[in-house]
């Protein structure tokens, strides 16, 4: 991390960061404008993940801009925008779970192991399909709501009020502001480093995955300053996210495997009287959750050389400076 003393002083946004805020707001609006339709739909899962995606990059630029906007309505949208990222979110794991089982059961030699694969991949789509009305009710909401158009309207109120004052959008404050609040989000993300070298912390790397995200949006908000100077730092901090988000994927699924096996041997006892029949499942799942723990062990191993390499170079050091050099007027 950088170890100079610089400072800040507070200040009120200027016109050329109101009009940097509602560009950004702007251009993430259009994002969930393009995807509510086929979130309806559900004629592909892409849908889904995008507009998940666009909601968090939605809500991440809100954070950052919230002086730049009435008080009232930031509450207002943040709450409309949240409820549409949790609305999605277990719809989208479920996705990504039935499409993995899918593929698994493709790869699978071992026919005696497809009755189990099979059995949860039944009860997945199952309980997806049974999400679908509430997704489709929160869409509504979103666009009953009027928040999109009220975002819209502000928005542009304040590029008229810009052009009018010729207003440019790479002010010394936009660029501190920026410097700031990268800086905020790289200190939350490296807190989690204590937890890299312990691989049974799942919880602690699964909120080291989510702090990435959360660096990530934030950088690609201000990226445009950089003159794509920051892009190789925003796939690296994809990169991050992905091995983490590889990591705890096989963690779900083998605390999901154990909780699946005693309910689906509740369920075999109820509906038959007895459990012969719960043999040919319990194999499948067995196996399957054995697979995920060895491919955890390799994600691990894999993203622990990847994080050492780069604290080799010193790269969050030198991110930083790259962030802050504008700011000193290099």
């Amino acid at each position: 991390m950088y170890q100079g003393n610089i400072i800040f002083a507070a200040k009120e946004p200027d016109e050329s960061y109101y009009l940097f805020a509602a560009e950004s707001l702007s251009k993430r609006l259009k994002a969930i404008l393009d995807e509510i339709e086929g979130v309806c739909r559900a004629e592909d899962i892409e849908y889904v993940h995008r507009m998940r995606v666009a909601s968090r990059r939605m809500r991440s630029a809100i954070r950052n801009f919230q002086e730049c906007f009435p008080n009232r309505n930031i509450k207002n949208w943040n709450k409309q925008i949240r409820s549409v990222t949790r609305s999605l979110g277990r719809a989208r794991d479920m996705d990504v779970q039935i499409e993995f089982l899918q593929n698994f059961l493709n790869e699978l030699t071992e026919p005696h192991y497809r009755t189990g694969i099979r059995r949860i991949l039944l009860r997945l789509c199952q309980q997806r399909e049974r999400l679908q009305p509430e997704i489709v009710k929160v869409m509504g909401n979103l666009k009953g709501s009027g928040i999109l158009k009220e975002m819209e309207n502000f928005c542009h109120q304040i590029r008229a009020v810009a052009s009018l004052h010729n207003v440019k959008k790479n002010s010394s404050q936009v660029f501190e502001r920026s410097f700031l609040a990268i800086s905020s989000q790289l200190r939350d993300f490296l807190f989690y480093e204590q937890y890299v070298n312990q691989p049974d912390s799942i919880n602690e790397l699964h909120a080291m995955r989510i702090a990435a995200k959360r660096l990530r949006y934030t950088t690609e908000i201000f990226s445009e300053l950089y003159v794509n100077e920051l892009e190789e730092h925003i796939e690296i901090m994809k990169k991050i996210q992905t091995m983490l988000g590889d990591i705890n994927d096989c963690a779900v699924w083998i605390i999901y495997s154990e909780q699946f096996l005693r309910d689906e041997r509740e369920r075999t006892l109820e509906y038959f009287g007895n459990i012969l029949s719960f043999g040919r499942i319990k194999s499948g799942i067995i196996f399957l959750q054995k697979d995920r723990e060895n491919y955890r062990r390799l994600y691990y191993n894999e993203f622990l050389k990847f994080w050492q390499d780069i604290q080799k170079q010193h790269y969050w050091e030198k991110f930083q400076e790259k962030i802050l050099d504008p700011c000193l007027g290099n």
